[in-house]
């Protein structure tokens, strides 16, 4: 594969992804508030080939020096316990970042205690599965949103103009 014709682009949908991620853990991160980055394209795989996941948590660690541990998978999680672990260090601030599925991660995870962001890099085809996934951080008991943030997460939606994106 000719690496010069794929390589990264500073206007791809990682690189915008990266980028906003970055803003909102700096204009929140007195506060410690955590963002949720859902895909159910090119999920992450320990040691496997590339995927969208591992690529912007390379781009937050190496272009904007956020601690690798503060960016986790969901998929990292081999059982219930694990799972509850991570959700626990959502919910204290010590993990501000997690990505997953809509599968992992949009279901019986309560982790919206500091919830400031919802990214979508994808767009699920049933309307139900997009309202569970920002159902994760839109909800009750959601601190930070209350006291710092008017009551409000934002939610983005990645779009690639003329693509599957901007249909669905």
């Amino acid at each position: 594969m000719d690496e010069n014709a794929y390589s990264d682009h500073i206007d791809n949908k990682a690189s915008h992804c990266a980028k906003i991620l970055n803003d909102y853990y700096q204009k929140y991160d007195a506060q410690k508030g955590t963002q949720f980055v859902f895909s159910d394209l090119g999920t992450y795989k320990p040691g496997g080939d590339f995927n969208v996941y591992s690529e912007i948590k390379r781009k937050l660690v190496e272009d904007y020096h956020i601690p690798s541990y503060k960016i986790r998978f969901i998929q990292e999680c081999k059982n219930e316990k694990a799972k509850k672990a991570m959700v626990d260090a959502m919910n204290r601030g010590d993990i501000r970042i997690i990505f997953g599925s809509t599968s992992m991660l949009g279901t019986g995870v309560n982790a919206q205690q500091r919830a400031v962001a919802v990214h979508h890099l994808d767009t699920p085809w049933r309307p139900s599965d997009l309202e569970q996934r920002n159902g994760r951080a839109v909800r009750k008991g959601n601190l930070i949103a209350k006291e710092f943030a008017d009551n409000k997460v934002d939610v983005i939606i990645y779009a690639v103009e003329r693509s599957l994106d901007s249909y669905k």
